[in-house]
């Protein structure tokens, strides 16, 4: 095999994991400013609108880079920031646990699916696989491509040797220079008080502390530009033989009979027929055919909601499993496929639509939390995404199946941060207040700020017995986020705290109490001529 053979084999290998930009250095600087906001923004400060910010940052840093490589996105490239950044703000704006991190985690990824998608590979058009690969694809380039970035760079700046050679003898100067200067220094320092008190001062920043400050923020500036420019090299990276995985020709063939197949899923539909059927004539039925049967209503709710969420996901496994599987050769089978998925996927509608009652019943006896919240929303997107996989199983085209479930997991996300689960829980279990007299204080005084306007509408509709539980409780909460927003810098600066300290500090019934620090820095309220422990908020563990 000659040289140029073995070049023009090893090239393809060489052009996926190289870097080759019309503007590396121009580049290379976006990624470090990018990095530097790394820095800036999240080095020592707690999470706040640091992420909107950055996020931002990102999305303007890879549009700057594509302008100077000439580059034109796809237009999934133009229209995936609108939900990266409007996530990222909701983050900045909701505290309860599951909604930040929800944002947070798929900003991420959607961030990965852009990385991949910006030039020419549609979203819309991916697999599992492809997005699998997707998410994984981005970090793993994020680290493979810079240092070919930086090759050009190199590169280029030694077909200027001119300016090459000129910077490395200022370098060479300066390292020459720093020892001389030093001894000089010295001996100055001990010829003259006031020289050597002039020299103090301007070194006192220098100690190993500010030095291993000042190590670990260059290690995070470096370390984030590295993988920053490569997320920017890898988006610009072209990829014009593209094609989502199986969409020519399965990954495994088909190999289950049609028979086998038919036999499996109508004795399925057989069992939910008859599941539905007993829920129709119990659970829909009313409290009375319950308590005829020996159950009471709050435990047939109790039981198997869990079990019937896991069976509607299975269903919806064991079709996609069994319509890439199966042998089907006809228009007649594919039909009678069809209509047996079809009937199954309608009879798990009413499964869900039990499973949402039985939850409705459990709200109604035991009233809101954060679990029945988060599943009640679930429910209805697993009732979207079912409805959506009947169209594509009808219309042949169960492919985009994964696109729909990634739609869910976004909406999902985004009604949770819409909703405001914290202050939702308050709100509803106000009115279960209202009506039955009862409330479970503790569970909502351990809700996240989210929470604190709500409460405040609470405390001033709430009975005398609850206020008196409630006020001093919404005093020590003020008391502690005004402590916490004190310590903390502007990146750290969050939306929902900001609201919740307006409206504890508009509550002037609170004023009344004195909150304090007794010896062990522990919080506690003054009331009633007694002192009363403050709730220590989670977010207080972190000070």
């Amino acid at each position: 095999m000659t040289n140029t053979e073995e070049s023009h084999l090893e090239t393809p290998t060489r052009s996926w994991f190289a870097a080759s930009l019309r503007s590396p250095l121009g580049v290379s600087v976006v990624g470090l400013l990018l990095g530097l906001s790394v820095e800036i923004l999240f080095h020592g400060h707690p999470p706040g609108i640091s992420f909107p910010i950055w996020t931002l940052l990102c999305i303007i840093g890879l549009f700057v880079s594509a302008r100077l490589e000439g580059i034109r996105p796809s237009l999934q490239g133009w229209l995936l920031p609108i939900p990266i950044l409007f996530l990222a703000i909701m983050a900045a704006m909701r505290l309860e646990p599951l909604t930040g991190f929800l944002n947070f985690i798929i900003v991420l990824a959607l961030m990965a699916i852009w990385v991949r998608s910006f030039r020419a590979r549609n979203p819309l058009e991916y697999g599992w696989i492809d997005f699998g690969l997707g998410l994984a694809w981005a970090p793993f380039m994020s680290w493979i491509l810079p240092w070919g970035v930086l090759a050009q760079v190199r590169r280029r700046n030694r077909s200027k040797p001119e300016a090459s050679s000129r910077l490395k003898a200022v370098l060479r100067g300066v390292l020459m220079a720093l020892p001389v200067l030093v001894i000089f220094i010295a001996l100055l320092h001990s010829a003259d008080l006031v020289f050597a008190a002039s020299v103090d001062r301007a070194l006192s920043w220098l100690n190993l502390r500010v030095l291993a400050d000042w190590v670990r923020s260059i290690a995070v500036i470096v370390i984030s530009a590295l993988f920053l420019l490569g997320a920017i090299a890898a988006s610009l990276k072209d990829a014009p033989d593209w094609k989502p995985f199986g969409q020519d020709k399965t990954i495994l063939s088909p190999f289950v009979g049609f028979t086998e197949t038919s036999v499996v899923i109508a004795a399925v539909d057989l069992l939910f027929a008859i599941f539905v059927t007993i829920q129709f004539r119990y659970l829909f039925g009313g409290e009375a055919n319950i308590t005829a049967a020996g159950f009471t209503y709050s435990e047939y709710a109790r039981r198997g909601f869990g079990e019937l969420v896991a069976v509607a996901f299975l269903t919806m496994a064991m079709i996609l499993v069994l319509a890439n599987w199966t042998k089907i050769e006809s228009k007649r089978q594919r039909w009678t496929f069809a209509g047996l998925s079809g009937a199954m996927v309608a009879l798990v509608g009413a499964i869900l639509a039990s499973a949402l009652v039985r939850l409705l019943l459990y709200e109604n006896a035991y009233g809101f939390t954060r679990l029945r919240t988060y599943t009640h929303i679930a429910i209805v997107w697993m009732g979207v995404l079912f409805a959506a996989f009947l169209a594509f199983l009808l219309a042949g085209q169960l492919r985009r199946i994964p696109f729909a479930a990634f739609i869910g997991t976004i909406g999902f996300a985004v009604t949770i941060s819409m909703l405001n689960v914290d202050a939702f829980v308050v709100q509803q279990n106000g009115g279960r207040l209202a009506q039955s007299g009862e409330i479970d204080l503790d569970y909502l005084l351990w809700l996240s700020e989210d929470a604190d306007p709500a409460l405040v509408r609470l405390a001033e509709e709430a009975p005398v017995d609850v206020q008196e539980e409630l006020l001093p409780q919404l005093a020590c909460r003020r008391s502690q986020l005004v402590a916490y927003q004190e310590e903390v810098s502007w990146p750290s600066y969050h939306f929902s705290r900001a609201g919740a300290e307006r409206a504890l500090m508009d509550y002037k019934p609170l004023n009344a109490y004195q909150v304090g620090q007794n010896l062990r820095g522990e919080w506690e309220v003054s009331w009633k001529g007694g002192i009363v422990p403050c709730v220590l908020q989670p977010w207080m563990w972190i000070r």
